[in-house]
């Protein structure tokens, strides 16, 4: 089995696109090797990555370490993310 891909999400409560986002990343579990984890964005942790990546409003995607987005999250873009990096994986 490949090793799981790290995913990280800076939430805030009440944030829709927060919810969409983990929802999105909860399906996508289901058929890729994720590992998720998610940061409230009123941590140090949090305040550091937005104001790091300067984002108006959660959530914050990581994928493997590198800015993926904010906001609305799109699929596609996502699964392409996802996909392009399991591939390489299975290069190495």
């Amino acid at each position: 089995m490949p090793q799981p891909i790290g995913v990280l999400v800076v939430t805030s409560p009440g944030c829709h696109f927060c919810e969409d986002a983990l929802r999105l990343l909860d399906e996508l579990a289901e058929t890729s090797p994720l590992q998720i984890e998610t940061v409230p964005l009123s941590s140090e942790r949090g305040r550091t990555l937005l104001v790091r990546h300067r984002v108006p409003f959660p959530p914050i995607v990581l994928v493997d370490g590198e800015f993926f987005g904010y906001g609305r999250i799109s699929r596609r873009q996502l699964e392409a993310r996802l996909m392009s990096l399991m591939a390489s994986a299975r290069a190495d």
